[in-house]
């Protein structure tokens, strides 16, 4: 009986030093988008399980390692996620008891109103548009405000014509929906956010070098000085009227090695990519929500392409 309370001091002090370091530094947060919970902090490590956007997990520590948090899954399963792909909810965790029950996690939530602390979030990470002009051979073959005559017009284009990219970590995860949803009014605090929104390329990638151009392009309509618009569906395969537009401009694109044509293979596929750039209110085409796109936010111009590979590792379209 003696050796037996000796043998089980221990083992008491050191689970309560376990729930010390652990459990009682915890913090519940949710995730912004689907993540890949992986056995250690890199993604090269196994894949323990999906978590979904909206999924609750609990932080076991505020520290982030290699860009991770070491967190606990609805389920109770422990490993890692990407810490950019965590909102958490209320301070910033430290030490001291736990904030209270981690809330039973639900399905996720449904399209609805803008998460105040993603709407604070994308507004402190916004960043106003320097824009540049059309340079094609060495000659300046459009202004920075494209032709347009009036003011309005020209503050619009004068974001489609930003040339500047983001620093790696500076995109903020936004679920498809969320954008699709983002308040109409407090456009001007929101617009120039960096973000990154995953989802489907549909229907076709629609090159505008027909009809008269555009005014942010001085409606010019060669190859290369035109947009692409391309059309972000939360689902593949869909209609336009249920897609985000998303852009590349010809400002932008002699800075990267996109293929059309490879690109155009994603087109109504199963494969899912990920878009990154700028975020953007386009108010000349709200007459058109709901037949001809889901949303007149966009991501616009954009700054990188990426596509999920079987493992669900993401792989910039632009490495070769």
């Amino acid at each position: 009986m003696h050796r037996l309370t000796l043998s089980r001091g221990p083992v008491v002090l050191v689970y309560f030093l376990f729930c010390s370091s652990l459990v009682c530094y915890s913090q519940t947060a949710s995730l912004l988008r689907g993540s890949n919970l992986r056995k250690t902090p890199s993604t090269s490590s196994r894949i323990l399980e999906t978590l979904k956007q909206g999924d609750s997990v609990t932080l076991a520590s505020s520290r982030k390692r290699s860009g991770y948090y070491h967190v606990s899954a609805p389920d109770g399963t422990v490993g890692w996620v990407l810490a950019k792909n965590v909102s958490i909810s209320g301070p910033t965790p430290g030490p001291g008891p736990a904030p209270g029950p981690e809330p039973t996690p639900g399905p996720g939530p449904s399209p609805g109103p803008t998460p105040s602390g993603l709407v604070a979030q994308l507004e402190a990470a916004s960043v106003k548009a320097v824009p540049q002009p059309l340079i094609i051979n060495g000659e300046n073959v459009c202004g920075p405000t494209g032709d347009a005559s009036d003011a309005k017009t020209q503050a619009l284009d004068s974001n489609k014509n930003r040339t500047d990219i983001p620093s790696p970590g500076a995109y903020i995860p936004v679920d498809w929906n969320t954008l699709a949803n983002l308040p109409t009014d407090q456009t001007s605090q929101l617009q120039g956010a960096p973000v990154e929104v995953e989802g489907y390329l549909s229907h076709r990638i629609q090159v505008e070098n027909s009809g008269s151009g555009e005014s942010t392009n001085c409606h010019l309509t060669n190859l290369d000085e035109v947009d692409w618009h391309m059309y972000l569906t939360n689902q593949p395969a869909q209609g336009i009227a249920s897609a985000i537009i998303v852009e590349t401009t010809p400002r932008t694109r002699p800075m990267h090695s996109w293929d059309q044509n490879k690109l155009s293979q994603l087109i109504d596929s199963n494969t899912k990519v990920r878009i990154s750039g700028w975020l953007m209110y386009d108010w000349q085409h709200i007459g058109v929500i709901g037949t001809q796109r889901a949303t007149v936010w966009e991501v616009h111009p954009i700054t990188r392409i990426e596509t999920q590979d079987s493992g669900g590792n993401w792989q910039n379209v632009e490495v070769h």
